[in-house]
């Protein structure tokens, strides 16, 4: 897979990643919600519970993102790495085939002589 689709991959998953963290969010609210509602839990506790869930969450959520854009980086560096390789095997290619043509002609001189 070249680096162009990886890069592509991975700024999807962080909208993925970003899309589930805060639907991660509205669930845990609900959740707690219908705990509070069924007595098993108090309005101070379920509120707690929470802001504790939600920001482990979000820690979570930047923890990915974090990891994204370190992988997008790498990705990027690499693939700027591989067009220098391959321009400097392009300008070397070149070259050879100045060589080379340089060396025909002079042949055809000392063959025209």
């Amino acid at each position: 897979m070249d680096n162009i689709k990886k890069v592509g991959l991975l700024g999807a998953a962080a909208l993925i990643g970003a899309g589930l963290a805060a639907l991660s969010e509205e669930r845990i609210r609900e959740f707690i919600k219908e705990k509070v509602e069924a007595g098993k839990l108090s309005k101070e506790e379920g509120k707690i519970l929470v802001d504790d869930l939600v920001s482990e969450t979000k820690k979570q959520k930047l923890n990915l993102e974090k990891n994204i854009i370190e992988k997008l980086h790498s990705s990027v560096k690499m693939a700027n790495q591989e067009l220098a390789d391959l321009s400097d095997k392009i300008d070397e290619m070149k070259i050879q085939e100045l060589e080379a043509e340089l060396e025909r002609m002079k042949s055809l001189r000392k063959a025209g002589k």
